[in-house]
């Protein structure tokens, strides 16, 4: 029983330390991401990309776009939900407002230290697991799993750069979480053009 007590303390502890250093990690990430001539930017392998991908969305995506906002705020506002119709009517502006933004360039840098993606560093200790989405031309991504990030799983495209390569050197730094496939809501938010 005392052993088993002094395991758990002994385990709290390491898990503790663990997420000290995860935090000191992206600590450094935060200071070293406006620099330049550091480790991160020593590449192995680098190539320039888009931040994420827009699709293309035309006068009819718009028009159902306003319908379906408009008529939910007009059926909030008929059934005396005025808060509801005014949070639709923002929600609406906001994602227009949002849509009219293009994507801007990053550079990608590979190094023997980790993955540099813009002014974001993340280092190959603190990256759980990653995997390459590869279905063109609607999917070329590169996609990390980062400790301590919530929910999500970020995305670097690869534009032109060859997915094979990427994968033999990744596979050599870090586990790859093979079969994985893109989740269903980036399938639905691509079907849906969003």
């Amino acid at each position: 029983m005392i052993r088993r007590i002094a395991n758990k303390i002994k385990a709290r502890r390491a898990l503790k330390a663990e997420k000290r250093l995860h935090k000191a990690l992206k600590k450094e990430a935060k200071t070293l991401a406006n620099k330049t001539d550091t480790a991160y930017d020593k590449a192995v392998i680098s190539w320039e990309a888009q931040d994420y991908v827009k699709l293309q969305k035309g006068v009819i995506w718009y028009t159902i776009f306003a319908v379906i906002i408009l008529g939910g705020a007009g059926l909030a506002y008929f059934y005396i939900s005025w808060t509801f119709s005014l949070a639709l009517i923002v929600f609406g502006l906001t994602y227009l407002v949002f849509d009219r933004q293009h994507p801007k360039r990053v550079k990608v840098t590979l190094s023997e230290m980790g993955i540099k993606a813009g002014n974001k560093i993340y280092q190959y200790n603190r990256i759980q697991a990653f995997w390459i989405a590869y279905n063109p031309p609607f999917v070329k991504s590169l996609i990390i799993r980062v400790y301590n990030e919530y929910l999500i799983d970020i995305e670097i495209q690869l534009g032109n750069q060859d997915p094979g390569e990427v994968h033999n050197f990744l596979s050599t730094k870090l586990p790859e979480l093979e079969g994985k496939e893109e989740g269903f809501f980036a399938h639905f938010t691509r079907l849906l053009k969003l």
